[in-house]
């Protein structure tokens, strides 16, 4: 734990919460490739894009929104929207509003392809999360979660987070 007085770290106490995030992580998207990925012979951040686009309230995105809500360098979701596009499942089009920037959009086949991977998904988070956790306590998980993500991502960017209790 961490020691206000004299902000010393007990690499132990201060590890526990990466290892069990870590550990989450892999164990969580371990069951969703095998139970909901897979079965729709797509890769997972194929299924993610698809998500994402399926979710995005204008049904379409720019190419840097998407790499922004992935998480993922330009150059690799650039070429997931490459293959995504071979395979039929999403369109480019030019953003009328920015003309170095495209629209993604999905096609009908992208469509049905959420449409057999979601519910899968739903399944998934459903069994690993929602019966293990209360609704209260699922509330909690996204709030701590969605904090240490927003920490995280001042750590990386050079901004200056304040802790939580400061």
């Amino acid at each position: 734990m961490i020691d206000a007085r004299t902000d010393t770290v007990s690499s132990v106490a201060a590890l526990r919460p990466t290892g069990a995030l870590l550990a989450a992580q892999i164990a969580v998207a371990a069951a969703i490739e095998g139970r909901a990925v897979e079965v729709t012979a797509l890769d997972p951040t194929t299924c993610d894009l698809l998500l994402r686009l399926g979710h995005s309230a204008s049904a379409e995105l720019r190419g840097a929104e998407l790499c922004r809500q992935l998480r993922l360098s330009p150059g690799y979701v650039s070429r997931r929207i490459d293959r995504a596009e071979a395979a039929g499942l999403v369109a480019r089009r030019a953003d009328p509003d920015d003309r170095r920037a495209q629209l993604i959009s999905m096609t009908d086949a992208g469509r049905e392809a959420l449409a057999d991977f979601e519910p899968r998904l739903v399944q998934v988070v459903g069994e690993v999360v929602h019966s293990h956790l209360t609704d209260d306590e699922v509330a909690t998980l996204v709030d701590l979660l969605e904090r240490v993500e927003s920490a995280a991502t001042a750590l990386v960017n050079g901004d200056d987070a304040t802790p939580a209790g400061t």
